[in-house]
């Protein structure tokens, strides 16, 4: 109920391997370490999300947590950091689910769950964590900041998009600016542009199998 067409139809996808994601959002303190710069809206806040970030700073951040990580011997073989494909990070937030939410369809639990305009009244993001988190233990996977994908933004098999430009980049969860029905676990509303520097905009990282990037 209240999908966009852009969601439809459902179909099935099959993820060929396995991977791990983080239980949080980016936070600025994460950020600031690896790239020096704190591009947020706020004054510097070490535990909030980091926001204001475009997609290529969110992938030079994997880059360099990958660089980092292998200069100490602690990745997997055959696994790097990197955003999520728009298909891990869904099978992520639904945890096993088909309803509207998480942890389900009842739109009065949500603020227990994300931070929207329904419970957000400060106007910026909330610190990480602070909410409970979905079925499988991730953190603000619905609202608090959208989060970058890697995947251009397309229509889904026999569906229909709202921009055929293959110029855009997925983002996904909403936002604590944003009404409830954005936040919902299929919701694909707004994507941008690659190089946009949005107030909403934030990411989390998965450790997974590396993949090829879309065009820019």
């Amino acid at each position: 109920a209240g999908r966009f067409k852009d969601e439809g139809p459902v179909h099935s996808m099959t993820i060929p391997h396995g991977f791990w994601m983080d239980r949080y959002e980016v936070t600025q303190q994460q950020f600031k370490k690896l790239m020096v710069i704190n591009p947020s809206s706020t004054d510097y806040t070490a535990n909030l999300p980091v926001n204001k970030v475009t997609w290529h700073e969110a992938n030079e951040y994997c880059e360099r947590l990958t660089k980092l990580e292998k200069q100490r011997n602690s990745l997997p073989l055959g696994y790097v950091y990197r955003l999520p494909t728009e298909a891990e990070w869904e099978y992520a937030c639904r945890a096993g689910t088909d309803n509207a939410y998480s942890y389900g369809d009842n739109t009065k639990l949500l603020s227990q769950y994300g931070w929207w305009a329904g419970n957000s009244k400060t106007g910026r993001p909330s610190p990480v964590g602070s909410l409970t988190p979905n079925p499988w233990g991730f953190y603000d996977i619905h609202g608090n900041v959208f989060e970058w994908c890697l995947d251009t933004y397309r229509a889904y098999p026999g569906g229909s998009a709202f921009s055929d430009s293959g110029k855009l980049k997925v983002l996904r969860g909403g936002a604590y600016y944003c009404p409830r029905g954005i936040l919902r676990s299929a919701c694909r509303a707004e994507p941008q542009e690659p190089e946009y520097r949005w107030i909403l905009a934030g990411f989390r990282v998965v450790l997974a199998p590396p993949l090829g990037q879309a065009e820019d």
